[in-house]
């Protein structure tokens, strides 16, 4: 009976992820201004927040393991950890694929993209300690203990320490719904940087209430530049002209202007925001989450068993595992 609902259980996993994939590409409106590219969010998001869940399970039964030394909270640690690994892997190469498709570069070493890289080296580090003990012991009691510090750096890594540094590639502020970018302010002949960009005010022009600002945009490393000219109506203090970023699908917007001391707010802008609005999209984005969660908890209990067999066998045979 068990044997019959984990398969009924699994196919209804399988046939759920199937949907949502298949609702992802042919269902759901593409997000205006990025296209296509916005329907990685159903997926980029959904394993992001599945990753720091099985780092928490991972640290809650190594937690257990010190605590009442049963060897089956080990496995569970184990695979956890291995589960959050492969979903922290996953948000990484998504994340990467909707980086080059936006940004027009793979990997920039972007806070949250080193974020998320330190946080797999030490997660690796934590598979390595244990490949590098035999005692079965002092191994798990190891292991156990650097999880509960490993799990420790998650919410830092992966919450604090991006929203930390002002320049970041991580479209925190025009793409998720109802958030919005601080922007810079800068005084004519000012630097500064906004996202990943170097931007240097010019000069502003006046003609009646429209203002405009010439601004250099420097690209990542320098390795080019380029004029661009947004504009402010003074009279009805929004933004006019908004041009886009060279090769990207933002804009460069300002949002204010200080005639008297020829200084601007210039911020990042987004065509479109409220990816979320639409209501298949955010069923979608819900089903996605409930799914990839459903999906781990079933490797989860999979690998936890295996490890136990392999306990089992290996205590019968008399070896090491």
């Amino acid at each position: 009976m068990v044997q019959q609902m984990a398969q009924v259980g699994k196919l209804l996993i399988g046939l759920w992820m199937a949907g949502v994939t298949i609702v992802m590409f042919l269902v759901i409106p593409q997000y205006e201004g990025l296209g296509n590219a916005g329907r990685i969010i159903i997926m980029h998001v959904p394993t992001a927040w599945v990753s720091v869940l099985a780092f928490a399970i991972s640290a809650i039964f190594s937690g257990l393991y010190l605590w009442k030394r049963k060897p089956t909270y080990d496995d569970y640690a184990v695979a956890a950890a291995e589960g959050g690994f492969l979903f922290t892997a996953l948000a990484t190469v998504t994340g990467m694929i909707f980086s080059q498709v936006v940004w027009g570069i793979y990997w920039n070493w972007d806070p949250r993209q080193t974020s998320i890289f330190v946080l797999l080296l030490i997660y690796a580090a934590l598979f390595a300690l244990r490949a590098a003990i035999d005692d079965v012991q002092r191994r798990r009691q190891l292991s156990a203990a650097y999880s509960l510090f490993a799990f420790v750096t998650v919410p830092f890594l992966i919450f604090v320490a991006p929203r930390i540094a002002d320049s970041t590639l991580h479209p925190n502020c025009v793409f998720i719904q109802g958030s919005t970018c601080d922007g810079i302010s800068l005084d004519v002949g000012m630097i500064g940087l906004l996202g990943d960009r170097k931007i240097q005010l010019i000069g502003m022009e006046r003609e009646g209430d429209l203002v405009t600002a010439e601004v250099i945009v420097s690209e990542p490393g320098l390795s080019g530049e380029t004029t661009l000219r947004p504009s402010f109506n003074l009279a009805t203090g929004t933004m006019a002209d908004r041009p886009e970023f060279p090769g990207l699908r933002y804009q460069l917007g300002l949002e204010y202007v200080d005639p008297s001391i020829n200084s601007g707010l210039l911020n990042i802008e987004a065509p479109g925001t409220g990816l979320l609005d639409n209501q298949i999209t955010l069923f979608t984005f819900l089903a996605s989450i409930a799914g990839f969660t459903a999906l781990f908890v079933w490797m989860l209990n999979l690998r936890a068993d295996l490890l136990g067999l392999q306990w089992a066998l290996a205590q019968r045979d008399g070896g090491r595992v």
